[in-house]
């Protein structure tokens, strides 16, 4: 049951479908009311149920199963649509405003992928879901690999605004590749950036099925660790059927508690309020799992965002590289003896980790290992004042630090030094400076703040005195920093902010976002808006 996957402590591959976006943005469609609105964009006259009807019906489809009859009439439609939309296109009948003709024709891109690709790019977070959102962000946060059907890029963008963006693979990319198999996300349908990538017709099946035993091959060999867990689909979703049958045949047979462990299907029953769990077995299949109904998904996320292997699947990532890059690199001088230990060593630090001991790994130059800091001993001696670090020391981490649109203050130290003379590597001047353009005055940083934040005050015990989530609090305090008094400021930060900081870091929680919001909107208005270096 549930219970159990949290206590094996194993970060889960997820799979995630459109139910997840029509869950928590307007106007989201499934692939049939997708094909409707082309449906009604191609002037048809038959009604589009009359015509689905008239293709499940006919003698082509008539040996395949019930299961099967919709997903086989979608794409027929499909591909009939894309052929009538892209040729109303060429002859002048359909306008796409930012696709001319000579575009589409030279470029080799269909029309029909085209517009739903625009269609698709730009979204709106639905109402009301706020408070869940922020939940389903920790508990993506804790995959080590996601995998989706969704062309939209809602789950990266998600995962981005918590500094835990993966590494993005758009169709069969990647399965090929030599990849590090944490903090991915693969998008297995296409994406939005790459229109001719969308995967919807005929054709475009028959070339992913052809593929599909790359992405199953993909997914048993992590599944050895992980368990998988299915949102956003139904039961007879032609998708989960396909995978779980590539599945059934190479797992092997074991105790059906254990194989239900493995597998984990979710799916929405409105206004019920609790997780049903119950462990089923899909004869057809010949493979047992987990199914879960609820409309409670903030408890599902709960419990699955207890799992903590210690480091997050992002973390885990970051040192993969660094130590990949390390053998690479001396591997190709022939000098791996200088950059590891003895294989006699090895052995001894294999038997000590298996005893429970702790072990040290440094990374760095071997005649100058220094202590470089993390998140929560950066954040306490900047905050504090406590100037522990080396100005060039704490640079280097602020510009490593996540990505270029990451909350990192560090602006005191280009106020108190001259960073040129600091010698800094060019490398970490590039990232500051994207950094410092990220986000180049206090109103553009203000206007990037989600609407949730946006409450006008003029003192920051008016705010206090709401009683907000915290999480809100945070973003309304940033969001006000420019007309807050500054050494009241500081003490809320010092004795209220930082500590919830420390909390949410080591519990993994995404409070730490907002937290950092704070950090970042005082530093700013604390030291002014900075210039490049």
């Amino acid at each position: 049951m549930l219970n159990d996957i949290v206590k094996e402590n194993r970060y889960p591959i997820i799979f995630i479908g459109s139910g997840i976006s029509k869950r928590y943005l307007k106007n989201f469609p499934n692939w049939e009311e997708l094909l409707k609105e082309y449906w009604d964009k191609i002037g048809e006259t038959q009604n589009f149920y009359s015509y689905l009807r008239s293709l499940k019906q006919d003698e082509s489809l008539s040996q395949k199963k019930n299961s099967e009859k919709d997903f086989y009439a979608n794409t027929i439609a499909a591909t009939y649509i894309q052929g009538k939309f892209d040729d109303l296109f060429f002859s002048e009948e359909i306008v796409i405003e930012s696709l001319s003709i000579k575009d589409a024709y030279q470029t080799k891109l269909s029309p029909f992928k085209y517009d739903i690709a625009e269609r698709f790019k730009n979204y709106e977070i639905r109402d009301g879901v706020e408070e869940e959102l922020e939940m389903f962000k920790v508990f993506l946060s804790k995959a080590k690999m996601i995998i989706t059907t969704n062309y939209d890029t809602f789950i990266e963008d998600l995962l981005e605004d918590i500094d835990a963006k993966p590494n993005v693979y758009v169709g069969q990319k990647g399965f090929f590749d030599q990849t590090l198999d944490w903090s991915e996300l693969y998008k297995i349908h296409g994406d939005v950036n790459t229109s001719n990538s969308i995967v919807i017709n005929e054709q475009d099946y028959l070339e992913y099925d052809h593929n599909s035993v790359l992405l199953s091959a993909k997914i048993l060999v992590n599944m050895i660790e992980s368990p998988i867990i299915f949102l956003g689909y139904s039961l007879s979703d032609r998708n989960v059927r396909e995978l779980l049958g590539e599945f059934s045949s190479q797992i092997p047979q074991e105790d059906i508690r254990k194989t239900t462990n493995r597998i984990i299907i979710v799916e929405y029953e409105k206004d019920k309020s609790f997780l049903e769990e119950e462990m089923m077995r899909d004869q057809e299949l010949d493979i047992n799992y987990l199914h879960i109904l609820t409309d409670n998904f903030t408890l599902l996320f709960n419990q699955i965002s207890k799992i903590n292997e210690g480091l997050s699947p992002k973390e885990v990532l970051r040192y993969q590289k660094a130590i990949k890059n390390i053998i690479v690199s001396a591997g190709s001088k022939g000098r791996l003896d200088t950059v590891l230990v003895s294989p006699q060593q090895m052995e001894n630090l294999e038997e000590q980790i298996s005893d429970g001991k702790n072990i040290v790994v440094a990374l760095g130059d071997r005649k100058n290992v220094f202590v470089f800091p993390d998140i929560i001993s950066y954040m306490h001696d900047y905050l504090f004042e406590l100037n522990e670090y080396l100005p060039e020391t704490a640079l280097s981490f602020a510009a490593q630090d996540g990505s270029r649109i990451t909350k990192t203050p560090f602006l005191r130290y280009l106020a108190e030094n001259d960073v040129k003379s600091l010698n800094l590597k060019s490398e970490v001047i590039e990232k500051l400076n994207n950094k410092i353009e990220q986000t180049s005055n206090f109103e553009e940083f203000k206007k990037d703040l989600n609407g949730y934040f946006k409450l006008d005050f003029d003192n920051l015990s008016s705010i206090i005195d709401q009683n907000f989530n915290f999480n809100r609090e945070c973003g309304i305090v940033a969001y006000n920093m420019d007309k807050l008094d500054i050494q009241e400021v500081q003490k809320y930060i010092q004795e209220t902010s930082y500590p919830q900081f420390v909390s949410s870091v080591k519990n993994k929680t995404n409070l730490r976002s907002s937290v950092r919001k704070v950090f970042f909107a005082y530093d700013f208005i604390k030291y002014g808006a900075p210039k490049k270096i």
